[in-house]
């Protein structure tokens, strides 16, 4: 994968995310249009699926941007980029050469 991937690998990732929500989103529309689950018997399977529904969200939004941040790594790594962790490294090889000197 190249650089100029990365946002094409985000748009496909957010349309999926998109789709699958919209067809949660209409299976649960269907199930009110049925009258399954009238009462508060209802009211608590539709709280308890919409509280699902937005956890699964937040767990596949963290395993998004982790899958992008390990490409986005993998990327620079290839590229031979400098990383933070590198100038850090330099930085504090960079301290003890200067307390050798003085």
């Amino acid at each position: 994968m190249e650089p100029k991937d990365v946002p094409y690998l985000l748009l496909g990732a957010m349309s999926t995310i998109r789709e699958e929500t919209k067809k949660t989103v209409d299976e649960l529309v269907d199930k009110g249009k049925k009258g399954s689950g009238r009462g508060a018997k209802g009211l608590a399977q539709a709280d308890r699926v919409v509280k699902d529904l937005v956890e699964k969200g937040k767990k596949d939004r963290e395993d998004l941007l982790s899958a992008i941040g390990k490409e986005v790594t993998r990327i620079l790594d290839n590229m031979g980029a400098i990383t933070k962790n590198d100038i850090r490294s330099l930085e504090k090889k960079l301290v003890r050469i200067e307390k050798k000197i003085k």
